[in-house]
């Protein structure tokens, strides 16, 4: 076994990982907003989970992007990282992951920084993760195999089911489950 092979099983796998956690994540937080879990947990709880897993990507990604900046088969440079669609192998498929990578660096350093932001602006940034996990949806489509894995695509496409589901009653003003609103998600 290779050390390219290594570290593109070690890149494939921090990717899955990643791509679990922010499917939970971003489920978490929203089922805060609308109380979908209270029967269940209470949302101090859930938004617990939320704020944990909201960080627990960090390595994850990290393990992924190094994997693929180590790996010389993929040959993804560092600018590559800030600068989308320029790579040289699945220009298209590795930018997007730069771009969703872009967005959510920009939600967490938003998350961190809320409590210096406006409740507003902070907000309006962290919505921003919702078509952060479309690209990456459509990045691990086009990027690679791992999509056609049942369960990973169980995954993906149940997380985005969920999402749809929980959505709808907000865009029409309407609340899933008791409960007040709180601040999280």
């Amino acid at each position: 076994m290779t050390t390219d092979i290594v570290l593109w099983d070690a890149a494939r796998a921090a990717a899955l990982a990643a791509f679990t956690v922010l499917s939970v994540s971003l489920l978490t937080g929203m089922a805060v907003r609308t109380a979908l879990l209270a029967p269940v947990a209470r949302n101090r709880a859930v938004l617990s989970l939320h704020g944990f897993l909201s960080w627990f990507w960090l390595p994850l990604v990290g393990v992924h992007v190094a994997a693929l900046v180590l790996d010389g088969t993929a040959r993804i440079g560092l600018l590559d990282l800030l600068v989308p669609f320029r790579v040289g192998y699945a220009p298209v498929a590795v930018g997007l992951g730069t771009v969703g990578l872009l967005l959510l660096l920009l939600v967490g350093i938003s998350s961190a920084l809320r409590r210096r932001m406006s409740e507003r602006v902070w907000h309006a940034v962290h919505l921003l993760f919702y078509p952060m996990f479309a690209v990456f949806l459509l990045h691990a489509q086009l990027a690679g195999s791992d999509l056609s894995r049942t369960w990973i695509s169980v995954l993906g496409w149940s997380t985005v089911g969920t999402l749809a589901t929980l959505a709808l009653p907000r865009l029409v003003g309407a609340r899933v489950g008791p409960g007040r609103p709180s601040s999280g998600s």
